[in-house]
């Protein structure tokens, strides 16, 4: 791409904040299938908070690891050479920063895909389950059904969906851990609120040599140099002149009602 690719102190809170929002998510998706998957029998409802699992991790795990990489960089130079360049570059800054590895079970998305396309899970074993006759009853012959796609949370708090697996203690550690690294390198991201987060995350960001922390650009220069001075002392006066206007106002108000006689509770009520 003819641009160079950017990984700054902003671009790094925007993407830190997103991530801690989705994994605090998940985590709360995990505590509500802890309660529902412990009980005697476990509540069938699992599924909706499983479901909500399956969904925020796997935006985690897209951050981490953007999908369509293993389809090569697209040939021609265009947007989508672009879109793909920064989706790559990102994924690779967020890892490492934070520590993550093609070992990580946030990655392995085998069964939030079955879960996804359950569907087409059921098309293939409907396909393929034999159609028997009577005749077939009858003399005994009938074929080999193949077992049905299945989704369940066995006592272990592992999760099988079309024959794949996924551990949920194992990626509850990994949740946390990420989260922690993320909080320890952005702050905004230890905020309670996720949404607020993001959003003071996605301020514009602001020149590092214009915040008021910062040393003077102009050294040499009075700091007042292209003020007109005059107007500026006038605008100031006036200013100090309505302040003090509402300060005289709510003054006299406080008064007025100081001396306004209290009225007994008891006397008050109709006879």
């Amino acid at each position: 791409m003819t641009e160079k690719l950017i990984w700054d102190e902003w671009a790094q809170r925007v993407y830190l904040t997103w991530l801690a929002r989705d994994i605090r998510y998940a985590q709360v998706a995990l505590l509500e299938i802890r309660t529902r998957a412990g009980q005697t029998p476990p509540d069938p409802l699992v599924w909706i908070p499983l479901e909500t699992f399956l969904m925020f991790s796997a935006k985690v795990s897209k951050m981490l690891k953007p999908v369509g990489l293993d389809n090569g960089r697209p040939k021609k130079a265009g947007p989508k050479q672009d879109a793909y360049d920064r989706r790559k570059y990102r994924g690779e800054c967020l890892r490492a920063l934070l520590g993550v590895d093609d070992a990580s079970p946030l990655l392995d998305r085998k069964v939030r895909d079955a879960s996804e396309h359950f569907d087409e899970r059921l098309d293939a074993w409907t396909g393929e389950q034999p159609r028997f006759t009577a005749e077939e009853v009858e003399a005994g012959g009938l074929p080999n059904f193949p077992p049905p796609p299945m989704r369940r949370v066995d006592s272990g708090w592992v999760v099988e969906v079309a024959g794949e697996t996924l551990d949920l203690g194992v990626i509850e550690i990994e949740l946390r851990r990420i989260l922690g690294k993320t909080t320890e390198l952005e702050s905004l991201a230890a905020l309670e609120d996720p949404g607020l987060a993001t959003l003071l995350a996605g301020l514009p960001p602001f020149p590092t040599e214009l915040r008021l922390g910062a040393p003077t650009r102009r050294p040499d220069k009075d700091v007042r140099t292209g003020i007109d001075v005059q107007a500026a002392a006038a605008r100031q006066a006036e200013f100090d002149e309505a302040i003090a206007r509402a300060i005289d106002a709510f003054a006299a108000l406080d008064e007025q009602n100081n001396d306004e006689p209290m009225t007994d509770a008891s006397e008050s009520g109709s006879e």
